[in-house]
């Protein structure tokens, strides 16, 4: 409990007037010793202990009564956080989580997570009168933004719905930088979130630094508003891997579609829920059975007509607790070539590559593969190039080809890197080759691959990789990759990817790959290019990643930025419509880009489907985060009508009246005791009646 007028409080000693005007009247009359009183004081003792507990409770309801009036005179609030030690903060600085996954709802009131986590933020504001300095920072565009007041908060194109997803640590890394950078003083943090795993990133490295950073910091405390709530019946949907591909019957759309559920029930019953399916502006609906939680159709197919060879589509799921995760969309167009060059004098390596990167996977793909000399980099077509082998000193970082390299990568496309035969080296996107490991002769037994994701994940049927029989006979040690995909005996590294961080690439989202090859595919190296199919499986996997940003049909996920390195680009269909605040790139939906004809592409963007995963963030997995930091977690729900602060004055009023009652009850005089008839009963005993004979 808090106060709105602290400073009242300092009357809380008048409290003790009726204690002290009690001392005061014991002495007030002077006593006359008188010896007939003594029979009367023998009597009073009998009721001394009876009467002084009578004169404790009068005191203590007078107390009572004083002490209440004064509390409701400083206004006291009921769950109001602001204001206890120290005073009101300096600073508020408001940090919202504007994840897809906050927009789940009350389907009655239509209020959202987000919505609800505004509403209680301004309302304990506008409550508590607070004249602090205002400052939001939200998940999508991590911009701080400086309010005029509470109701701001509701208002502002920064606080309208997303279908992004959140970086919680990086959230909190902003507020931290901006702290630091504006000398706040007494601070208060308040993170409205649903606590989704996937945006916590519990796992992330970046969790000790923070929690030293807050702790450090005395003046700041932290204020966790959670909405933790399931969905009561939700269902998201997904499209991935969109492709063009000719059949007998004409050209057909094939797609991967997943549909999730959600809810207290969903593994018991199954539900057959209706997907309308919008392409190039008709309408069709399917209906899917769900068992249980998911529902994945690998390959999913959609017949074209005779002028549908390129366009958009949109699949909508009916309303449910979530309409942020309803849709899907997706463009298609004719498929782009599969160009990879391997840059490398040599040819035992390069030739290995080539063969399997030009080797045909899909119909009506082409395929090719272009072998460069060390020295040939300007021949490098780099706009239609979306797969690179780099069997070449690192780059220095400063210079043309590192420059080139960059702008690959941040065009979305994929980039390998082999060792060299040369000891040493440069520096590039932090990697650094070491020493040769292995004789190359005895096999390095491989000890562990990553099976869920990357290069070696396992197949769609869900069979692993024959990865285990791979010979690795000497591998290039190396440092700067962030994501081992797989290790050989004595723990080293093999394969690795490099996780590219927004600002190391010449644009502002860097969506390639990079990944580090420690061995060679020839068979003094290791057995890649002999045992086969893990080999072909990373490169077309590496080589389907890259063209996608060469495809005239390309699929991204929303965020900040997304639409700025595409000019001229124009909207096709969007999920918030023409009515809503949030820029652009933070809604899914179809867009066509590119000023003319020829350079003209389709472009479709959709939420994260990180953002389609329910877990969410226990607390006994929540307090070694903040583990040492002073914080408060406040659970609320959607619907609750709960409110951080609310004024209790009247219940304070109520008690002194109660007080001031009781306090006249016990003052009233005692009863007198009533006469009681004489009785004749005994005394006549004995004595003739005369009614006796």
């Amino acid at each position: 409990m808090s106060f709105l007028q602290p400073i009242l409080l300092v009357g809380l000693p008048l409290a003790l007037l009726p204690v002290i005007i009690h001392l005061i009247n014991q002495h007030r009359h002077r006593t006359v010793r008188w010896a007939a009183m003594m029979f009367l004081l023998d009597a009073k003792k009998m009721t001394k202990g009876l009467a002084r507990l009578r004169q404790i409770l009068i005191l203590t309801m007078r107390v009572l009564a004083i002490a209440a009036l004064v509390f409701a005179a400083s206004r006291p609030l009921a769950g109001g956080w602001i204001g206890l030690a120290g005073g009101k903060a300096d600073t508020l600085l408001v940090l919202l989580d504007r994840s897809a996954s906050m927009e789940q709802q009350n389907l009655e009131t239509g209020e959202s997570k987000r919505s609800a986590a505004l509403d209680r933020i301004a309302e304990l504001i506008e409550t508590t009168g607070h004249r602090s300095e205002i400052v939001l920072i939200d998940s999508a565009t991590l911009a701080a933004v400086t309010l005029t007041d509470a109701q701001a908060l509701r208002d502002l194109p920064e606080t309208a719905a997303t279908e992004t997803a959140a970086d919680i640590p990086t959230l909190l890394r902003k507020a931290i930088d901006h702290l630091a950078a504006n000398e706040s003083g007494r601070t208060d943090i308040w993170l409205a979130s649903d606590l989704r795993q996937a945006d916590w990133q519990p796992g992330s490295g970046e969790w000790e630094t923070l929690r030293a950073d807050l702790t450090a910091r005395e003046t700041v405390r932290l204020f966790l508003l959670a909405f933790p709530g399931e969905a009561e019946d939700n269902a998201a949907l997904s499209v991935r891997d969109v492709k063009r591909q000719p059949s007998p019957q004409g050209q057909r759309l094939l797609m991967d579609l997943v549909i999730r559920r959600e809810g207290p029930a969903v593994e018991r019953n199954d539900a057959t829920i209706p997907v309308e399916i919008t392409l190039n502006g008709t309408r069709t609906v399917e209906n899917f059975t769900v068992t249980g939680t998911e529902l994945v159709l690998l390959g999913h197919s959609l017949p074209l007509g005779a002028g549908d060879e390129r366009g958009w589509g949109r699949l909508d799921l009916p309303a449910d607790d979530n309409s942020a995760d309803n849709t899907a969309y997706f463009v298609f167009d004719e498929p782009a070539p599969r160009r990879t060059v391997i840059l490398s004098d040599d040819a035992l390596t390069a030739e290995a590559i080539r063969a399997a990167a030009a080797a045909s996977t899909e119909p009506g793909v082409a395929y090719e593969a272009t072998v460069l000399g060390t020295n040939s980099v300007a021949q490098i077509p780099w706009a239609e190039t979306a797969l690179l082998f780099w069997h070449a000193p690192l780059p220095a970082p400063e210079s043309a080809e590192a420059t080139l390299l960059k702008q690959h990568v941040a065009a979305g496309r994929s980039l390998i890197l082999l060792p060299p035969t040369e000891e040493g080296g440069g520096e590039f996107f932090g990697v650094k080759w070491g020493e040769w490991a292995g004789d190359g002769e005895q096999p390095l037994a491989v000890d562990w691959w990553r099976t869920e994701t990357g290069l070696l994940a396992n197949t769609r049927s869900g069979a692993p990789l024959p990865v285990s029989e791979l010979g690795i006979f000497r591998t290039r040690r190396f440092e700067g990759a962030d994501l081992p995909l797989m290790k050989v005996k004595d723990d080293i590294t093999v394969i690795a990817r490099v996780l590219i961080e927004a600002g190391e690439t010449s644009e502002e989202n860097a969506s390639g790959s990079v990944h580090v090859w420690g061995t060679l595919p020839r068979s003094d190296h290791s057995g890649l290019a002999s045992e086969g199919v893990a080999f072909f499986v990373m490169i077309h996997r590496a080589l389907d990643a890259g063209a996608a940003s060469v495809s005239r049909a390309r699929n991204l996920g929303t965020g900040v930025g997304v639409l700025s390195g595409f000019s001229g680009a124009r909207a096709l269909d969007t999920a918030g419509g023409d009515g809503t605040l949030a820029a652009p790139g933070l809604l899914s939906g179809a867009y066509e880009i590119g000023e003319d004809v020829e350079s003209r592409r389709l472009l479709a963007l959709n939420r994260p489907e990180s953002e389609d995963d329910p877990r969410v963030l226990s607390p006994e997995a929540l307090e070694p985060l903040f583990a040492g930091v002073d914080y408060r977690r406040i659970d609320d729900a959607v619907g609750s009508g709960s409110s951080l602060a609310a004024e209790i004055w009247r219940a304070f009023l109520v008690a002194m009246a109660l007080a001031l009652l009781a306090e006249a009850i016990l003052c009233l005089p005692p009863r007198p005791e009533e006469e009681k008839a004489p009785s004749f009963a005994k005394a006549s005993e004995g004595r003739p009646s005369l009614r006796d004979p």
